[in-house]
């Protein structure tokens, strides 16, 4: 009923917004006052169709955007920020920057580009495009300086330039996980990096930004509140806004093999429909699942630090291009859908909304070896082989609606819906030996569990600006509701080798937990110069959850099952916090500073209803400093110092005083007496892009120390053991339980330097970096500090050829120093090293090619029978036929050599845990693509490396691409 009702509100809200704006276009409404212009060329007075306008923050962060229409005119909502930039660019002549504050025109009138001057004259200048610049703190990378093969996707580009890296899938720029990639300053089906890289053409990229994009509060009253997400935001060449363009591909192969898929995007100016399909049994995973149960992740791994990923990141094909695709392992079949919607409504409403649905049916292997500190003398053995059969459902929905009220009033919001369904059946075989390899106990269970359950949440920011400039009053309300809801059934055989002993354990679980959660803030802003500003700020949270957990077990041969109390708990958790703080803001040319200093108070309220009834209740008391210092020189180079504070509290998991027993050899339990943790983290970033050398430099370092860190106390019984005298512990198991310690941090620093080597045609990026992590942990009472150090350098030479030529090097290895402070046999050195090649060749101008895609992992001082190396390689040959190649016919075998596996290392308190996994193994597979819609390069494309980004001089307005 509340999953209805707040769908129906939030479609109610939609339609509202809508009818408002119909009726402010009617005239019964006060309109928004907006910036218009015209743009042309200085040189024809031609008008410049898609041309890119774009409204800015004094700190360069994105605000709006919108492209110029047949007539060369645009129009965008004004921001009523205090003072802000309007940026005017299209590829091929100069940028114009125009700084907008109070008695500004909105209309700008007619704004002539003239042609960038170092691409005039009658001589040929020689060298390559330029790299980018800095603007501020975002990077600004030229997609033409940048070659790829033949119909390349955006993951092909981004993958090339400096700083960024995409391993297993995973998008890093600048030393930080990329959360949002943008098309044109827009979310691309929501959250998630992968979609928008995997399914757009990299033909359609004018540039790239790489950003720390602000909180919605912070953007709309341009005061920076130190939230940031580190964002990509494509920029699509202007003859694209009006456009179709896509794929579609099957293919089938050896094994029953199959891979169908593709997707096609309607561009017309503001409004864009995107629809893009994925049905396949060959592990490809183009978007996630958003797992919100925390139920589709293997049984590998759990806790701590995971050191590395073997082939097992790599399978399938993607539809004519490089296959080396990230996924889960095991074998999967997937079938995926999703479509995505934006458009401005009026002048007032800007729009994005975005469906998935994602089914996936994974079969997997693991095999584990887990080492553990007991005492300063002894270590204990857990050996584990798992097969487990997984069927996931999950449905996505997320909006976005900024909506400009009027000149005083906008407000922005972001509502999401999830629904998730799981069915998992495993079967397990555990065994525990002493460090002699004597067997101590093993376990054998079978599992079937159905878990399902929903989250629904809604962001709503508002802010109102009043008379006097920089005088604002912002607020922001979140909500969440969730539930899950867990049906497991286990049956369990456990042998104690000490004493000889054997139990069976046939039992049924019931678990049910909900939450509401809401946190509201509101901030003032006060002017006190014209360049410092005061703010005064408020806010009030609740995490109320609730957790009801019935296990039932075999009592006699008759069949009855009885409730076990020991197995079972209802319990309510509620936290609460409130806050209160003064900051201020000064910004002055290059420099600007954020300080502030908030008081927080919460408090932290639990009850236990069953078996008996109980209260635990604590509060606490905190002063959190805030710090974020920037400074740009005049040369470009951009340093950002960020320092912040912050308090966590418990999940309802950790604090439930149940046990789980899912697996009798490791048992876990949470601990009611949990209190907060306090972090202090500290941010370092230095940016350089030097567009005359094209040599790029950026430096990251993250440091991050927690009191009252929640780490782990484990128990490894040295005899069977009754767990609060009800539950038996075999000699040799363990139980883990949540507790709160001191010590814990973990530092990074990542430095990238990229430039040319201009004989080859190739660019070089060196990725050297160290970490550093220090974990605390309980071992039967003791005391064990974990310690981490990771030595990591990456290099890669991407070529810069033609789109004929493409082949791409790269190593990265990581050289790790465990040490352990209970146990010195424990400490363990080793290295993981990924090497890869990537090497694509047309011959004829892309009418036939070869690619090779060899992949290479080398381990060193792992477990005994995992030092190996192993080698991935993956040999594809097509045909490109049809009108400009619009079609491609294509064989190509995965795991040509039939070595590619998984392998894994994780580092945690007190253990040292190696697994491996099945992955997907050789086939072979014929597949056909074809391209939607008439997307080619000009064919003066190869002349941007003389005459820089936008070909040859005095070309007609509409870019260097083809119209449709």
């Amino acid at each position: 009923m509340r999953i209805s009702t707040c769908i129906f509100l939030f479609l109610c809200i939609a339609h509202g917004l809508m009818a408002q704006q119909r009726r402010g276009e009617g005239g019964q409404g006060r309109q928004v006052p907006t910036i218009t212009g015209k743009i042309v060329e200085a040189a024809t007075q031609e008008p410049l169709i898609g041309a890119n306008v774009m409204i800015k923050t004094p700190e360069d962060s994105l605000v709006s955007n919108t492209v110029t229409d047949q007539e060369g005119v645009f129009s965008l909502a004004y921001p009523r920020l205090p003072a802000f930039k309007l940026e005017i660019s299209y590829i091929g002549y100069e940028r114009i920057i125009q700084n907008i504050s109070r008695g500004t025109p909105l209309d700008l009138g007619t704004i002539a580009l003239r042609e960038d001057s170092k691409l005039l004259g009658e001589v040929v200048i020689e060298g390559q495009t330029a790299v980018g610049e800095m603007k501020g703190d975002t990077a600004v990378f030229n997609a033409s300086a940048f070659k790829t093969r033949e119909n390349a996707m955006a993951e092909d580009l981004i993958g090339k330039l400096p700083g960024v890296t995409i391993e297993n899938g995973q998008v890093q720029a600048q030393g930080e996980q990329v959360q949002k990639v943008l098309v044109d300053g827009r979310e691309f089906f929501g959250s998630d990096p992968s979609i928008a890289l995997r399914n757009l053409p990299a033909d359609m990229i004018e540039s790239v930004e790489v950003l720390d994009q602000r909180s919605d509060q912070s953007r709309l009253t341009g005061l920076d509140d130190g939230n940031y997400a580190k964002t990509i935001n494509i920029i699509t060449r202007g003859n694209m806004r009006n456009s179709h363009f896509g794929r579609v591909y099957g293919g089938y192969g050896t094994d029953d093999r199959y891979s169908l898929g593709g997707n096609i995007n309607f561009f017309k100016g503001n409004k864009r429909i995107s629809i893009i399909g994925l049905f396949n049994n060959i592990n490809q995973q183009n978007f996630s699942s958003d797992d919100l149960l925390g139920v589709t992740s293997g049984a590998a791994g759990g806790g701590g630090r995971r050191g590395g990923m073997g082939g097992g990141g790599f399978g399938g094909g993607r539809g004519g291009n490089n296959f080396a695709v990230a996924q889960n392992n095991g074998i999967i079949t997937t079938n995926s859908l999703g479509l995505n919607y934006s458009d401005k409504w009026g002048e007032k409403i800007n729009f994005t909304g975005s469906y998935f649905f994602n089914s996936t049916d994974n079969n997997v292997f693991e095999s584990t070896n887990r080492e553990t500190v007991v005492t300063e003398t002894q270590r204990q053995i857990y050996q584990e082989d798992q097969i487990s059969t997984i069927t996931n459902n999950n449905h996505r929905m997320n909006g976005r609606i900024e909506y400009d009220i009027n000149e005083k009033n906008a407000l922005i919001i972001t509502p999401s819906i999830n629904f998730q369904k799981n069915f998992r059946y495993s079967a397990l075989d555990g065994l525990n030996m002493n460090e002699r390899l004597d067997s101590l106990s093993d376990t054998r269970t079978i599992t079937d569990n159905e878990t399902k359950g929903y989250n629904i949440s809604n962001n709503l920011t508002y802010r109102y600006m009043f008379g006097k400039r920089g005088r604002t009053l912002s607020t922001d309300l979140f909500t969440s509701l969730n539930k899950r809801d867990q049906l497991t059934d286990l049956i369990a055989s456990n042998q104690d080798y000490v004493r000889n002993a054997m139990d069976t354990l046939v039992q049924e679980t019931f678990a049910l937990s909900d939450g509401f959660n809401y946190r509201a803030n509101i901030t003032y802003t006060e002017p006190i110069t014209e360049r410092s500003i005061a703010t005064l700020s408020y806010q009030i949270g609740n995490n109320k959850s609730a957790a009801d957990q019935k296990t039932f077990q075999l009592a006699n041969e008759q069949g009855i099952m009885v409730l076990d109390t020991a197995l079972s708990n209802e319990f309510d958790n509620k936290f609460i916090t409130q806050r209160a703080g003064l900051g201020y803001r000064y910004n002055y040319k290059g420099f600007n500073a954020n300080l502030s200093l908030d008081y927080q108070y919460a408090v932290l309220d639990n009850e236990i209803t069953f078996p008996a009834e109980g209260t635990f209740y604590r509060d606490f008391k905190n002063i959190l400093p805030t710090a974020i210092l920037n400074y740009r020189t005049e040369k470009g180079t951009n340093f950002r110092f960020r320092y912040r504070t912050n308090t966590n509290e418990p999940s309802v998991n950790q604090l439930q005083n149940v046990i789980n027993n899912s697996n009798p050899l490791n048992l876990s339990v949470g601990n009611p007496d949990l209190g907060q943790s306090f972090n202090n983290t500290f941010f370092v970033n230095m940016s350089k892009v030097n567009m005359e050398t094209n040599k790029t430099l950026f430096l990251f370092l993250f440091a991050s120390f927690t009191d009252n860190f929640i780490g782990t106390s484990t128990f490894v019984a040295p005899q069977d053991t009754l767990i609060n005298n009800e539950v038996l512990l075999r000699s040799g198991g363990q139980i883990t339980r949540p507790v709160n310690l001191n010590g814990q941090m973990m530092s990074r620093l990542f430095l990238n330097y990229g430039t040319n080597i201009p004989k080859l045609k190739t660019k070089l990026n060196l990725n050297p970096g160290i970490s550093y992590g220090r974990t605390p942990g309980l071992i039967n009472d003791q005391m064990n500090i974990n310690e981490n150090i990771d030595l990591r350098q990456g290099i890669t030479f991407a070529s810069n050829i033609s789109k004929d030529v493409d082949f791409t090097l790269s190593t990265f290895g990581t050289y790790t120093i465990v040490k352990s402070s209970l146990q010195t046999n424990l400490n363990n050195n080793y290295y993981i090293q990924s090497s890869n090649l990537r090497f694509y060749y047309s011959p004829n101008n892309g009418k036939t090619f070869i690619a090779n895609n060899v992949n290479n992992m080398l381990y060193r001082g792992l477990s005994e029978g995992l030092d190996q190396s192993v080698w991935l390689w993956n040999v594809e040959a097509g045909y490109r036929f049809l009108k400009n190649n619009k079609g491609e016919l294509k064989l190509y075998v995965f795991d040509l050599l039939k070595q590619n596996n998984s392998i894994s290392r994780t580092v945690s308190d007190v253990a040292v845990t190696d697994v491996f996994t099945n992955v997907l193994t050789r086939y072979a597979m014929v597949s056909f693509t074809y391209i939607i819609g008439n997307f080619k390069k000009a064919e003066n494309d190869d002349s941007q490396d003389r005459f820089g980004p936008g070909g040859p001089p005095h070309r007609r307005p509409g870019g260097g691409a083809r119209s449709w």
